[in-house]
């Protein structure tokens, strides 16, 4: 009989498991480090990106990972797979299962799904985007502060929702970044739709800044905005930088003026913004009030269209001392204001006091087509006035420029204020300019004035001979035979017009790099720089 030992061979098998246990040990290759494909990733929401994680070395015995993320309700990940859920940022974060201390992050940034509808309201508090493939909605007053700097996308879509006031307020220590593209202009337009669209459908963009103005109505060189926004404006950084505008278009806003004194909102409304912001290629269309007023401030800027506002084209007050170059204005007869629609209106201030800094814009090259340039006669009623109101101790000077088919030419108004002493004193200068084709080429105003100012002297001052002016021509010699389509206007001169000559830079306040120099008169030679970013028909545009 044989006999077995047992205990003996169940030691034999434990030695061998162990050893075999120990020879694998040996033999497992530790994680060294973990990365990803990607650092930084862009998702839309709704969609997917996925991330692959990259194990070091190559041959590493583990190389599961564990994925969170810091936000799940902004992005969701599932072996790798990174899910858009809402607009913001999170950080993914790969972790190796061998080594907690081994990890990799992804930080993704959440935009919108292609047509994805936002409403925005309230305060913009930080850094904010908006994308070109969403639908925005302005309501009410949106204001960007806390030195936050709202960037939009070029091509992007903003629509101001009626009967709200939807304006856009940049104040002070904030910025805009919308710098549009001749292709893909970035739009704020009105939320009604084709055929429904008027001016003042909602508010407009108001940029607050920190350079100078004269007005003291929070402390000394402290603005309020009007139209019940109330913001602050003002400083004594005349370098203030409030951002880009470029390419951008606005239409259908401007909230009128009521009984309520300061109660209106203009299209493009620029409160004592610095001269390090950069604004050009802007066009506001069908404002319900101004289509650009300055209050104060030292910007300057090129390429500026306001095309049918319901005031004025041009409004500068409270100290604004900028240069501006190549503007066109563009009135429709059907379409004025009750307190007076002119295209360019100036005061120092509403008192014509001697606050300083004085109103003193540099404008030139400046083309300005009244309602006669583009019908016969006016509706009953009109309101529309002058091509130049300068008035209340401004120091507006206007050089190289047309004005043309206006009820009223020139204005240099003494109501209030010092403005036709500063004329006499060749402080508020017009030369290279052109009136044609006003029913009354100077206005003198009447009733109890401060300085009067007579039409006579209107003549002789604007007829100096050094200052190169003209009021002898006609609408016909300036636009041709045939009067201004609004919605497919013709704006090069024509061959031989007097338009293409004449213009000089010599005046030292003209010696600037700001300007272009050239020798035409008006905003245009011969090249259109409103070709294929300007939108003649913004009514009839689907958006």
């Amino acid at each position: 009989m044989k006999t077995y030992n047992l205990t003996g061979t169940l030691k034999a098998i434990f030695l061998g498991v162990t050893l075999l246990a120990l020879s694998s040990c040996e033999n497992d290759v530790p994680v060294t480090a973990v990365s990803l494909d990607q650092q930084a990733a862009t998702v839309a929401v709704g969609a997917n990106v996925v991330l692959l994680p990259v194990i070091d070395p190559a041959d590493a015995t583990n190389k599961e990972v564990i994925w969170t993320t810091s936000n799940a309700s902004v992005a969701t990940v599932t072996d790798g797979v990174v899910t858009g859920v809402a607009l913001g940022t999170a950080t993914v974060t790969a972790t190796s299962s061998d080594n907690s201390q081994l990890k990799a992050v992804c930080e993704i940034t959440v935009v919108p799904s292609t047509g994805q509808v936002i409403t925005v309201s309230g305060d913009i508090t930080a850094d904010t985007k908006w994308y070109a493939q969403a639908k925005y909605l302005l309501s009410g007053f949106v204001y960007v502060k806390n030195n936050a700097t709202l960037t939009i996308e070029a091509g992007t879509v903003i629509k101001g929702v009626s009967n709200t006031k939807a304006t856009l307020i940049i104040e002070r220590g904030s910025k805009i970044i919308a710098a549009g593209t001749a292709s893909k202009p970035i739009v704020f337009t009105s939320d009604k739709p084709v055929g429904q669209r008027a001016t003042g459908d909602w508010g407009g963009v108001v940029i607050c800044g920190l350079a100078k103005t004269n007005k003291h109505d929070d402390g000394t060189g402290v603005g309020i905005a009007e139209g019940g926004i109330g913001s602050k404006y003002g400083g004594t950084d005349d370098n203030d930088n409030s951002g880009i505008l470029q390419y951008v278009r606005i239409e259908f806003p401007g909230i009128p003026l009521t009984s309520t004194s300061n109660s209106e909102i203009n299209g493009l409304t620029l409160y004592s913004v610095g001269k390090a912001t950069v604004i050009d290629h802007i066009q506001v269309s069908y404002s319900g009030d101004d289509s650009y007023e300055w209050f104060g401030g030292n910007m300057n800027a090129k390429y500026l269209v306001a095309l049918g506002g319901l005031d004025d084209g041009f409004d500068s007050d409270n100290g604004f001392s900028g240069k501006i170059q190549f503007g066109l204005i563009l009135q429709d007869p059907a379409k004025s204001d009750q307190s007076g629609s002119n295209a360019f209106e100036t005061d120092n201030d509403a008192d014509g006091s001697l606050l300083t800094p004085v109103t003193s814009p540099l404008y030139s090259n400046i083309t300005a087509y009244g309602p006669f340039t583009v019908a016969e006669t006016l509706p009953t009623g009109s309101k529309h006035e002058k091509a130049m109101h300068l008035r209340r101790g401004t120091m507006t000077s206007i050089y190289n420029s047309v004005f043309a088919g206006f009820p009223e030419g020139l204005s240099i108004d003494g109501q209030k204020g010092n403005s036709p002493t500063r004329a006499d004193l060749n402080e508020l200068q017009l030369e290279n300019v052109i009136m044609a084709g006003m029913t009354v080429n100077y206005v003198e105003k009447t009733g109890t004035v401060a300085t009067p100012y007579t039409v006579a002297q209107h003549e002789a001052y604007f007829r100096t001979t050094a200052r190169n002016n003209r009021d002898d021509l006609t609408v016909a010699d300036i636009i041709g035979s045939s009067l201004i389509n609004l919605k497919s206007p013709v704006l090069l001169p024509p061959a031989g017009s007097v338009l293409l000559t004449g213009a000089s830079f010599t005046n030292s306040r003209l010696t600037d790099p700001f300007f272009t120099a050239v020798t035409f008169r008006g905003a245009f030679g011969t090249q259109d720089w409103t070709s294929g970013w300007c939108n003649w028909d913004p009514q009839n545009t689907v958006y």
